[in-house]
């Protein structure tokens, strides 16, 4: 009816085969008056090995599909040109380098790709329709390696494994072990000096130096040291409100009072400037801080990513493991940029037991036994997932949870000091603006009601107790490496994570000294400007600092006083020669030598899902102002992003038309 013609037959990779793909075609138009044209509209090749010398032949006589959408290797790197033999017996799969090198002999231009497959069109009709929507379309900014594997080589001679640790295909492990070329007792660095050689000596440079002329720098560049001690003095002392021991222990009362008024005072002031404040003085011990961070390296980097996929979630936007490019924080603010170029895992409050096994009978499909508690459950609060010994050695396993959920709980007990200390700055600079003083303290009462509910001291040895109601409070672990988007194209900056705000109340902020990843934030008094924010060192003997930045929750119930700041994070471009010789189109001489991971740790504070706000924003009165629940509110913020979204889409159609 629809004037399709189907064709069962195998087919061959072998030019003068009479099954190759364009004698297949050739016979079919033969012997049927509904031929195909050459310049058929979609052409899809998925055959597991010779998917190259299939396409080649087609375009070898003559045929000129619109858009191609084919499969290539996923494991292999983007600067190897690979084609798998001529055969129909040999399943190697070719290089997605490869294909872009055959499209572009033959005028195709690539436009997307998946992990296994890649999407090319005529470059007339990229010229035509295309072009705006994929301004850049270099091997490098369209497609992440994600299950590739890679060797490198130790001074003694170690071969080391990093990214995919096992045989896609085969579902086996790929054992370090097995890819030794030397064992272990020949394994030494041939050029070491003898024992004999080493005569110690420390310089006041902080320099241990030996009479072979070997050097290691141990002291820190004076200028990084004198940074790092203008961020600790900036940093707003919060032991008033997060000392982990009653200040009244020791300080009268009124001293009490007066060390929390400078405090909250200090922080309204650089929260009211930037939206972005450091502090320190949280009573989270350096050690903590450290554990958590490195077992978020050893989970989003150095583990296998079937170890990481263990984790995934129907909803991993709020629990479990989210890999990179699956999630856009641009939309949050109804924006269209590129999708987060960022590892992420999840974890939050433990929830009752009644949700547990709500939530195991939906993971079973049984909807029809989901009682009227389920109905009542708020999307905001799901089981965490961690992953087990049967993906990852047990050492690991029992490092990583219970690091993270060490972690987890200190951050939300200093979360509750750090907004009530917010709130405190918040009224004492408004205590004489008698016009919305009460409506202010309305609101400001509901949200310090939410969080110091799930203030109970008796739960110390827990992460949340289980109990009926919970603050939402999200930790996100988020692992940057080195990628694509590192490679810089003319003055065109690709972020890593789009610019964008927090939805939430606030967050608080701790990662590591990785250089491949710089947060920034916008600044407030320089049209398109941003401002670096960084951390100084983790030191046993320092009090650990944190950034914080105000969420769009805590924005709009302060009436925009506390403001939440668009914010990014970026590449760590470092400008260098680049190689001599022929240029990539569209590249600059620019290099990076970002090669160390940087790993993060932001609590993303929410509520507890139904209590109630009172929206200043909506009426100057307390009668007249709008009363709606947090979950309400959330789900009508990100609501409100996405008609924006859309918006701004219809109007490109609009133009393009």
């Amino acid at each position: 009816l629809l004037g399709n013609t189907c064709i069962n037959a195998s087919v061959s990779c072998m030019a003068e085969s009479t099954c190759s793909l364009p004698s297949i075609l050739q016979q079919q138009q033969h012997h049927h008056s509904n031929s195909l044209p050459n310049d058929f509209d979609f052409l899809c090749i998925d055959v597991d090995g010779p998917d190259y010398w299939l396409w080649y032949d087609l375009l070898k006589n003559n045929y000129r599909p619109k858009v191609v959408c084919i499969e290539f290797n996923p494991t292999m790197p983007h600067n190897i040109i690979y084609i798998q033999p001529r055969n129909d017996f040999i399943r190697h799969g070719s290089s997605l380098t490869a294909f872009v090198e055959l499209a572009e002999l033959h005028n195709y231009v690539l436009v997307e790709t998946t992990m296994f497959n890649a999407f090319f069109v005529d470059e007339i009709l990229y010229q035509t329709y295309l072009k705006e929507e994929v301004p850049d379309n270099t091997i490098e900014s369209l497609h992440e390696i994600t299950m590739g594997t890679h060797l490198y080589q130790l001074y003694d001679g170690t071969i080391k494994l990093s990214g995919c640790k096992k045989m896609l295909w085969h579902r086996l492990p790929i054992d370090e072990e097995d890819v030794q070329v030397l064992p272990p007792e020949k394994r030494d660095f041939p050029f070491a000096p003898t024992s004999s050689d080493f005569t110690h000596t420390v310089s006041n440079g902080g320099t241990v130096s030996s009479s072979s002329g070997v050097a290691a720098v141990t002291s820190i560049d004076p200028k990084v040291e004198e940074l790092e001690k203008k961020m600790r003095e900036l940093a707003v002392d919060m032991r008033p409100y997060c000392s982990t021991q009653s200040q009244n222990e020791t300080k009268g009362e009124i001293d009490n009072q007066e060390l929390k008024n400078k405090c909250a005072a200090e922080l309204y002031e650089q929260l009211q400037t930037n939206g972005f404040a450091y502090i320190k003085g949280t009573g989270i011990a350096p050690y903590l801080c450290k554990d958590a961070l490195q077992a978020t390296n050893l989970f989003l980097n150095d583990a296998d990513e079937s170890v990481r996929r263990s984790c995934l979630t129907k909803d991993r936007a709020r629990r479990g493991y989210s890999p990179m490019c699956t999630e856009n924080f641009a939309s949050l603010i109804g924006d269209d940029g590129p999708n987060d170029l960022v590892r992420k895992f999840r974890v939050g409050p433990v929830i009752n037991k009644d949700q547990k096994k709500i939530e195991a009978e939906k993971e079973k499909g049984l909807d029809e036994e989901v009682t009227e508690i389920e109905k009542k459950l708020s999307c905001l609060l799901r089981p965490n997932v961690w992953p087990t010994k049967d993906v990852w050695d047990e050492d690991s396993v029992a490092y990583f949870r219970t690091s993270i959920e060490a972690f987890y709980k200190e951050s939300c007990r200093v979360s509750r000091g750090v907004v009530h200390a917010m709130c405190d700055g918040l009224l004492q600079a408004n205590n004489e603006n008698t016009d919305n003083i009460d409506l202010l303290r309305s609101s400001i009462d509901a949200l310090l009601k939410s969080l110091m509910m799930s203030n109970n001291n008796e739960e110390t040895d827990q992460i949340i107790s289980s109990r009926d109601t919970s603050d939402t409070s999200i930790l996100t672990l988020l692992g940057y490496q080195k990628g694509s988007r590192h490679r810089q194209h003319g003055k065109q900056i690709r972020p890593l994570v789009a610019p964008h705000t927090d939805v939430g109340v606030v967050t608080l902020l701790l990662f590591d000294q990785g250089d491949s990843a710089k947060l920034q934030r916008i600044d407030r008094e320089a049209e398109n400007q941003w401002i670096d924010v960084a951390l100084p060192r983790i030191q046993n003997e320092c009090d650990p600092v944190f950034v914080i930045n105000i969420g769009d929750c805590l924005s709009e119930l302060s009436h925009g006083m506390l403001p939440s700041t668009i914010h990014r994070v970026i590449p760590k471009i470092i400008h260098g020669g680049g190689k001599k010789g022929k240029k990539k189109k569209n590249m600059t001489d620019l290099t990076t030598t970002a090669i160390t991971p940087r790993n993060c740790l932001a609590l993303f504070v929410g509520l507890e899902p139904t209590q109630m706000l009172t929206l200043p924003s909506s009426s100057p009165t307390i009668e007249g102002a709008e009363r709606i629940t947090y979950e309400e509110w959330r789900k009508r913020r990100i609501a409100q992003a996405a008609k924006v979204l859309r918006e701004k889409s219809n109007e490109k159609e609009e133009i393009k038309a």
